[in-house]
């Protein structure tokens, strides 16, 4: 009977990613870059810390 068609929720993978889609993934690797520096950081000032904990044990 076929009143609902799914023909629109079918991934398209035989295409070019929109404008709008490769800014957003722009945004996203961005994010994540900061995100790894931050966490980077965040791990250096860890070992600062038990370095200094251990020297004043």
């Amino acid at each position: 009977m076929g009143l609902f068609a799914r023909s629109k929720m079918r991934a398209r993978t035989n295409r070019k990613p929109t404008r709008r889609e490769r800014r957003a993934a722009e945004r996203t690797a961005q994010a994540e870059a900061r995100l790894r520096g931050t966490e980077e950081k965040i791990h250096e000032l860890a070992s600062e810390v038990r370095s200094d904990l251990r020297r004043s044990a």
